[in-house]
């Protein structure tokens, strides 16, 4: 069981009892406040986010199966998550004050931002893979 805390305010005299977040409560805290932080920190989210819709719609119009819905979402997912990690590390190796970045840092920024281009190549060949298979279907008809 969680110990009881008690947290102290600077600002007055009061002391506040909380009972300390459970672990798995405070996972999904720092979760959320990744995912928030992720979709703020750069403006190539608009860009995936726009994308995602377009192939969701599009997949609602060619009536995908089931499968073709998984492999869908597991590509963009991947992509999602590829550029999650390019933001954290931006984060970490760029200066905020003055947007220096070492050598050694560069390189590695290149390759982690090299890595989310591949998972976009490789999730754009699935999705249209699996939309030209279906638009084939639909000629075939």
């Amino acid at each position: 069981m969680q110990s009881r805390e008690t947290y102290h305010r600077s600002d007055s005299s009061h002391s506040v009892r909380r009972q300390k977040r459970p672990a798995w409560r405070q996972h999904l805290v720092l979760t959320e406040r990744g995912v928030v932080g992720g979709i703020r920190g750069g403006s190539a989210f608009f860009v995936h986010f726009f994308g995602c819709s377009i192939v969701l719609a599009t997949g609602y119009v060619l009536a995908l199966s089931l499968m073709q819905w998984v492999a869908v979402v597991l590509s963009m997912t991947i992509v999602l998550a590829a550029e999650m990690f390019n933001q954290a590390l931006r984060a970490i190796v760029v200066d905020p004050e003055d947007g220096r970045i070492a050598p050694q840092a560069a390189k590695a920024l290149g390759i982690s931002t090299a890595a989310v281009m591949m998972t976009i190549l490789g999730g754009l060949i699935v999705v249209g893979m699996i939309f030209a298979q279906r638009v084939s279907h639909f000629w075939a008809e």
